[in-house]
């Protein structure tokens, strides 16, 4: 958890989910946690081509795909992630600092007010709003 924390002193500082108990998706998730996303997505588009939409996995490859700087694969991840579970508060999170990377801060504040209705005081929520609070 500490590595997943200190990887994220970036922009976004939202934890990634647990990842579910298959070996291929913890193994895609521990090597993208260590910023060997090159080596960590094939392994995670593998085990989601067994586990179609899962929301957990999709999150963890829009992350990878994100510090790649592949933004629309990351989108269109997030979006996938969000079709599967819209209150998904890590998918949430992490699509609204994508959100503001790409100066979309109508987005990134939407995300925000979704998280607030759908987790009130999570960890996800609090770091989205310290995001748009600097990105003032």
């Amino acid at each position: 958890m500490a590595l997943a924390l200190a990887l994220l002193a970036g922009p976004a500082l939202a934890v990634l989910p647990d990842p579910p108990g298959d070996p291929e998706v913890a193994e895609g998730a521990r090597l993208v946690e260590g910023g060997r996303y090159e080596l960590g997505l094939p392994l995670l588009e593998a085990a989601l081509a067994r586990l179609p939409g899962d929301p957990d996995i999709l999150v963890y490859i829009a992350f990878a795909h994100r510090r790649m700087g592949r933004r629309d694969a990351a989108m269109e991840a997030y979006l996938l992630a969000l079709g599967s579970n819209p209150n998904h508060p890590g998918a949430l999170a992490y699509q609204g600092s994508l959100m503001l990377e790409m100066g979309d801060r109508a987005g990134a504040a939407a995300n925000l007010a979704q998280l607030t209705n759908s987790c009130g005081a999570c960890p996800e929520r609090e770091t989205l709003a310290r995001e748009l609070a600097r990105a003032r």
